[in-house]
């Protein structure tokens, strides 16, 4: 439901922020200095909510700020800092080689070690190659299958989330045209009208999806899809579904592109390739695999791969003055090499992730609020939709207003999330009392949120 619905939405915004610049002075003071140079007051100042909070340091799982308050973090640097901030394997790796040199220009050894880190543990990869960031690994991949295909057209996902790259920044929260047929809809303004005509917008966990690629299949080259949709607040692929998709698309051949830059190397060491069991073309990769250092990646079949650097023909570009520089290559392989070092990890984190998705739904309960919890692995979201997501096109009825409201106390309360997009991380740093305390805190917030009717 719509907070307006209930309360002025006006007066409830001006209450918390006159709130949280009594609690956080300093951080409300440098986000008035810095709306004067930065528009937003933060480059990602977006995603916070009346104001962001300024973060001094950070060390496991607790963020410290400006004002001195310190904060479990459950968003670990939007999911990149599985092992938590400051892990010392990871911060030496970095110091040691900040002593060596940051960019080169020429190649460093990590990048081999990285590479085979990926390869062997990411399904079907045989080659690897390392970009700037998660965006421009979704650019590389749509390079690589038009260049496989001949085919201009890719296909992806309502409610995906690929970066802020033209052709797959459509429809990720707003929707549009029936269910089994959609249009894409720009996700920002400044688009080109040709990347809107150049995609093909398709229904989430929905079979039309696969009636859709198969009419379209003469002008695919791929179709993208996050296994988990991440910035939808963690809404799984249904495993059915993907196994389906994976026919259609060897069908077609239409190449299927896995968006693992937030479930790789989250969900295990095969992401949520292996965790479903379903083999895609190529994978991009990012976040974790960076070490908390700006990276992405695309992985694949040797064939694909290898128009990257094919000297027959023009090769696909792939390349940038920091793709593959060796702070990035040293922090990934130190974060990978400890994650993967223990067969535990994984299993254990789940376990927190699954008792983090069960104490929030306990909470909803216990105050009669009605909502909902996703999620897989350690990663989890929450929703106050009408009925349970399935799909980006099931929050329609989620009120926005009603997510930055709970961000805003949790943040009182002693806890980092992001809004409105209500999506959590947890870490190997994380443990079952910062979980309990997250689940309090919540239930905190929450408590306030029904008493001033919110929710």
């Amino acid at each position: 439901m719509e907070m307006t619905g209930m309360v002025d939405a006006h007066a409830i915004g001006r209450s918390i922020d006159e709130e949280t610049s009594r609690v956080l002075p300093a951080s409300a003071e440098h986000f008035r200095r810095s709306s004067e140079l930065i528009p937003g007051g933060a480059s990602r100042g977006r995603f916070w909510w009346p104001a962001p909070i300024y973060v001094e340091r950070a060390r496991g799982v607790s963020l410290h700020d400006i004002d001195g308050r310190t904060y479990i973090d459950c968003l670990v640097g939007f999911g990149s800092m599985i092992l938590g901030h400051a892990h010392p394997a990871v911060t030496d790796a970095v110091a040691a080689q900040v002593a060596l040199g940051t960019v080169f220009g020429a190649p460093c050894v990590q990048e081999e070690h990285l590479a085979r880190l990926v390869v062997s543990n990411v399904p079907g990869a045989e080659r690897a190659v390392f970009v700037g960031s998660g965006t421009e690994a979704t650019m590389t991949a749509l390079r690589i299958a038009r260049a496989a295909t001949g085919r201009d057209v890719v296909a992806k996902f309502e409610g995906g989330w690929h970066g802020a790259q033209d052709f797959l920044l459509h429809s990720f929260t707003e929707t549009d045209g029936e269910l089994t047929a959609p249009r894409a809809v720009p996700s920002s303004a400044g688009l080109s009208r040709s990347s809107s005509r150049d995609v093909v917008v398709l229904p989430y966990n929905h079979d039309a999806a696969l009636v859709r690629i198969r009419d379209e299949a003469h002008r695919l080259a791929c179709v993208v899809v996050e296994p988990v949709q991440g910035a939808a607040g963690g809404l799984p692929t249904e495993r059915e579904f993907l196994e389906r998709l994976r026919a259609v698309c060897d069908e077609t051949g239409v190449l299927l592109v896995f968006d693992e830059v937030i479930s790789g190397f989250r969900l295990g060491p095969a992401g949520a390739g292996g965790l479903y069991g379903v083999t895609a073309d190529l994978v991009t990769l990012g976040k974790i695999i960076g070490g908390g250092l700006s990276i992405g990646a695309v992985a694949g079949r040797a064939d694909l791969m290898g128009r990257v650097a094919s000297r027959e023909g023009r090769p696909v570009a792939a390349s940038g003055t920091f793709a593959a520089n060796p702070l990035s290559m040293a922090a990934g392989v130190a974060q990978l090499s400890v994650l993967l070092d223990d067969p535990d990890t994984y299993p254990r984190l789940a376990v927190l992730g699954q008792r983090m998705r069960d104490g929030l739904r306990q909470v909803l309960a216990a105050h009669g609020i009605r909502g909902w919890v996703t999620g897989v692995g350690s990663l989890w979201g929450l929703h106050f939709s009408a009925e349970s997501p399935r799909t980006v096109r099931d929050l329609a009825t989620a009120s926005p207003s009603v997510a930055r409201v709970l961000a805003a106390y949790l943040l009182l309360e002693g806890v980092v999330m992001s809004a409105p997009v209500h999506l959590g991380f947890l870490s190997t740093a994380h443990t079952e009392k910062d979980v309990d305390l997250v689940i309090s805190a919540h239930s905190s917030a929450l408590k306030r949120m029904k008493e001033e009717g919110h929710v």
